[in-house]
């Protein structure tokens, strides 16, 4: 092996350190003694799985980059067992050798991993790297190794590192970094609690704050929205814009406000390999917690039609299964005349939305009947459940050109296959969906009932102040207006709807459609009415969610909900008192509040209240201080106020399962100097008491 020293990284490289901890490596491999236990093998990926080997230790300097390859991201860990716990990087090549080194009983063990193409990572004229610029659509080698730490020992942290061998021969390996097994119950754990990081500027802030405030945690609850184009290979690599440093912003305010982290350089603490001039390099939080994520609409990219459009345009551009289900029987012979139900997966989910990247960046629990989409794990003393609760982002604009929220483009009325379908859903989970039987399971099971701590993660809830929160979680009324031999007539349908509804229903009236309006009424709110409460029944004791960029809390019942997302590009929070309405809605969706307002509305008001909670929760006021008060004042009438929702402060919240106390702390970004300050507690558990 060649192992590169750190003086020959070209000095023009900003995208990777430069400089990296001396490690242990091995240069002396024994014979194979056979495959680690549990292979990995990330869903739907193509896998080389080199033998595990057993190292005689030697001491070599190395990097993170050669002239011929680079190391991605430093390792994260992933779904952990009562003794092994899966160690996950990235690199740009295919390699010929990756290795974990762990050290599990003073001696180094060293172990293969398995190798895996991803299968869909991308750059386009969108993209943004400090050493290169895209045109067109162009495929972006990106390769994941996974290897199995084994014979673990309860409750016990021990160092790792791992190296990558790249085509010329030189080996790139990590800094040293801390693993463990599965936490068991009893044992005292620091959760993050969080969402939305999708490239936001005040996220490298937030997790750096993380680590200096509380230390090392031992687990992440990530409620969705991980990146914004989570087919963008930059947005969870190496996204660098050269024009930031043209925008160092101006005294007293953020620095760098243009500035869009990547994903992983902000939460493994190296984003100032990629832009030292940056206050914040982030912090070290996944190289030693795994992260347990759930499925927001940002990990739901749609249609897959690269000779039509960009990836960002792809993204937000999803249609029902059930609908591509359709198109596909109805052109099987041309795209499948063989017959293979791998073929036809693969159509339909090209053809309405996929969760690819989601799927094979993480490892998730595979319990459910739809594998990692959704899941439930025990961390400790904390039971989990992750749900997929999302659906499309859809703009506000009821103009007769927009494919909204509330309408289709009047120039595609009759064309189904440019519909957008208003908001529609990645997956039900209403009564009588298959999520909701499986939640229902899971919720009777003896492991959920015995557990100290119950949590439920959803990206979306009928919760909350923010812009997101409007409409209703509801299934859509459709209201197709038509021709009617000259007359004008309608007909009123709840989507989804199977084929033989469809072609009964719909189909008869394409080419007469003059038209189509979708409905979301606050009284069928599926959440409200089916979720909420199955749990309050069954003693959840926090509904974690995110969407909005926010903070703010609430408690039914003795149920507490919590948002704590807000790491930049706060969307609002929609807010009014006896002094007043805080926020007006965005400029943006004026055309439909606007609407909203006239006497001859195609819309209820009642079903979308512009400010507090959807279904007049109260929201919940710090119990410590008021960051929005104290830290960034109303320009006029400043007052205390239930929510942080700032571009200025990020918050994020920590579960202490000792105590049961979740704490949610804010900082500051235009003083990086400031200290971070707890501004609100609360206890969940049978340890609640007076903290709300």
């Amino acid at each position: 092996m060649n192992y590169k020293q750190p003086g020959s990284v070209l000095p023009w490289k900003r995208i990777w350190p430069q400089v990296v901890l001396l490690l242990v490596l091995t240069a002396a491999l024994a014979a194979c003694t056979g495959a680690p236990a549990e292979e990995p093998s990330p869903t739907s990926m193509p896998a080389t799985t080199p033998e595990a080997t057993t190292p005689e230790a030697t001491t070599e300097a190395a990097t993170s980059e050669s002239d011929t390859g680079s190391l991605l991201s430093e390792p994260f860990l992933q779904l952990p067992t009562a003794d092994t716990v899966r160690v996950v990087w990235f690199t740009d090549f295919a390699g010929s050798e990756h290795t974990l080194t762990y050290t599990p009983n003073g001696e180094p063990v060293t172990v293969a991993a398995t190798t895996a193409k991803m299968s869909r990572m991308y750059e386009d004229g969108d993209s943004t790297l400090a050493d290169q610029t895209y045109s067109e659509l162009t495929e972006r080698d990106v390769w994941r190794h996974e290897a199995v730490a084994t014979d673990l020992q309860p409750d016990q942290r021990v160092p790792y590192t791992v190296a990558s061998t790249t085509d010329a021969g030189d080996t790139l390996a990590s800094a040293e970094y801390s693993l463990q097994p599965l936490p068991t119950p009893g044992t005292e754990m620091q959760i993050l609690l969080t969402s939305d990081q999708q490239n936001r500027q005040m996220s490298a802030a937030n997790f750096q704050k993380v680590i200096e405030t509380v230390g090392m945690v031992d687990a992440v609850f990530f409620a969705g929205d991980m990146v914004d184009y989570p087919h963008r290979a930059s947005e969870w690599f190496d996204r660098f814009d050269a024009a930031w440093l043209e925008e160092p912003g101006e005294a007293g305010q953020p620095a760098y406000p243009a500035t869009r982290p990547a994903f992983f350089p902000a939460f493994q603490g190296t984003y100032q390999d990629l832009f030292p001039e940056f206050p914040y390099t982030g912090g070290a939080v996944l190289q030693h917690a795994p992260l347990f994520g759930a499925i927001g609409n940002h990990e739901s990219p749609g249609r897959w039609r690269p000779e039509e459009h960009t990836i960002n345009q792809m993204d937000n551009d999803p249609q029902p299964r059930w609908y591509a289900a359709k198109r596909y029987e109805e052109q099987q012979e041309e795209i499948n005349p063989e017959g293979d139900p791998a073929v036809r997966e693969q159509w339909i989910r090209d053809n309405s939305y996929e969760f690819t990247a989601y799927r094979e960046i993480w490892n998730h629990p595979e319990d459910g009947p739809r594998g990692e989409e959704y899941y439930a794990y025990q961390i400790g003393d904390v039971f989990l459940i992750s749900m997929n609760v999302s659906r499309v982002w859809r703009t506000w604009d009821v103009s007769p050109e927009s494919r909204s929220k509330f309408t289709e483009n009047v120039e595609m009325l009759n064309n189904p296959d440019e519909w957008g379908f208003g908001d529609m859903w990645f997956e039900t989970f209403d009564a009588g969906s298959e999520q909701y039987a499986w939640l229902v399971d899971v919720l009777e099971s003896e492991a959920f009932q015995n557990a100290r701590y119950q949590v439920v993660m959803a990206h979306q809830s009928s919760f909350g102040l923010g812009d997101n929160v409007i409409p209703a979680l509801a299934n859509r009324t459709v209201t197709i207006t038509y021709d009617d031999n000259g007359e004008e007539a309608s007909t009123t349908l709840v989507w989804p709807v199977d084929q033989d509804r469809w072609e009964r229903d719909v189909e008869p009236l394409l080419g007469r459609i003059t038209a189509i309006r979708y409905d979301y009424p606050i009284a069928d709110d599926v959440w409200k009415n089916d979720i909420e409460p199955l749990l309050l029944e069954h003693g959840v004791d926090l509904v974690l969610n995110g969407h909005s960029h926010l903070w703010n809390r609430s408690v039914v019942d003795g149920m507490h909900y919590l948002e704590t997302s807000n790491v930049g590009n706060t969307f609002g929070a929609y807010y009014s008192d006896d002094a007043g309405t805080i926020a007006e809605r965005a400029a943006w969706a004026a055309s439909f509040w606007d609407e909203l307002e006239t006497d001859d509305s195609r819309w209820d008001a009642a079903d979308y209240p512009s400010t507090g909670d959807l279904h007049g929760r109260e929201p919940i006021f710090p119990t410590e201080f008021n960051p929005m008060a104290e830290l960034d004042p109303l320009e006029e009438n400043n007052r205390p106020l239930p929510f942080v929702s700032s571009n200025n402060l990020t918050v994020f919240s920590i579960l202490d399962t000792a105590t049961g106390t979740v704490s949610s702390y804010v900082f500051d970004v235009r003083d990086p100097t400031g200290e971070t300050r707890l501004f609100d507690q609360f206890v969940i558990g049978e340890e609640t008491a007076d903290i709300r």
